[in-house]
């Protein structure tokens, strides 16, 4: 009992002093380290992050948070090390086994949004943690949604999700829209879309799911199937993220296809990020 009393007086240290070791650690793995051990610290005390900066002489016990340092220069993610995520100026709950939000997929939902008239039936094929759906649904109350997806995980979270804003989606756990019988208006999904060895960083390789990650050999084969199934389906709309490398393939794949027109978007770096699909007489752009 001593011994531990010791120990926990030895890790007794300043929330100033613990920012500044801190700090000083992550300055090594990532590129805000400050604000990475002020995110991690508000997590492993309960306070949020005006209260950091009211009470820097304030002690507390300091092994956790230290830890969850540890696992932060171990390249684990700090969303799922903080299991939340922020999305679209919302915080949403994340996991392990579930695909990491990106700033990159609020530009997919800004340009489906142009779209939209707000009362449509909607497919979201995999939702991964619900952030496209339950921001969707958020800004249009009309919405019908529908959102399948082949992870357990995923659905898990996803249903999490729409619990903590009482939205109203439904959720079907199947490959693409596999046995869904229903007719959709607008179709949107942000699907694996990484060639297979592509070389990505180390905190999305050896923690996020590679098969939300990797689209097959060359990346774009579930786009491809996706395209596919929009085809074949009655809905007027598909929108999707893709690569940056794959406007081209896409534009050829569908070519021949009269019946509708597409156009892409890019992402705020000025990448190809995505496209907007629609069939020819439903189309309000050129």
């Amino acid at each position: 009992m001593k011994h531990s009393k010791e120990s926990a007086l030895q890790s007794m240290m300043t929330i100033a002093e613990a920012l500044q070791k801190a700090r000083q650690k992550l300055s090594k793995v990532v590129q805000r380290p400050l604000l990475e051990a002020e995110i991690l610290l508000c997590y492993a005390i309960k306070k949020d992050r005006i209260y950091l900066h009211t009470h820097p002489e304030e002690e507390f016990e300091s092994r956790y948070f230290f830890e969850l340092v540890q696992r932060r220069l171990a390249h684990e993610p700090i969303e799922y090390i903080t299991g939340s995520v922020s999305f679209y100026g919302k915080e949403f709950y994340i996991q392990k086994g579930v695909l990491i939000p990106r700033p990159e997929t609020e530009i997919l939902i800004d340009e489906v949004s142009k779209e939209l008239k707000g009362n449509e039936a909607v497919a979201e094929i995999g939702v991964g943690s619900g952030v496209i759906s339950a921001i969707l649904k958020m800004k249009f109350p009309a919405l019908k949604i529908t959102a399948t997806d082949i992870s357990e995980h995923a659905i898990f979270c996803a249903k999490k999700n729409f619990r903590r804003y009482n939205l109203d989606i439904e959720l079907i756990k199947t490959s693409l829209l596999d046995g869904v019988d229903k007719r959709f208006d607008v179709i949107v999904s942000n699907p694996p879309y990484i060639a297979k060895g592509f070389e990505l960083e180390p905190n999305v390789v050896n923690y996020e799911p590679h098969e939300a990650l990797f689209g097959g050999e060359k990346g774009d084969e579930l786009l491809k199937q996706i395209i596919d199934l929009f085809l074949a389906s009655d809905a007027k709309i598909l929108a999707c993220e893709m690569g940056f490398d794959q406007k081209d393939t896409i534009k050829n794949y569908v070519q021949n296809k009269k019946e509708i027109t597409i156009r892409f978007f890019n992402d705020l770096a000025g990448l190809d990020r995505g496209f907007i699909m629609q069939r020819r007489n439903d189309a309000t752009l050129d």
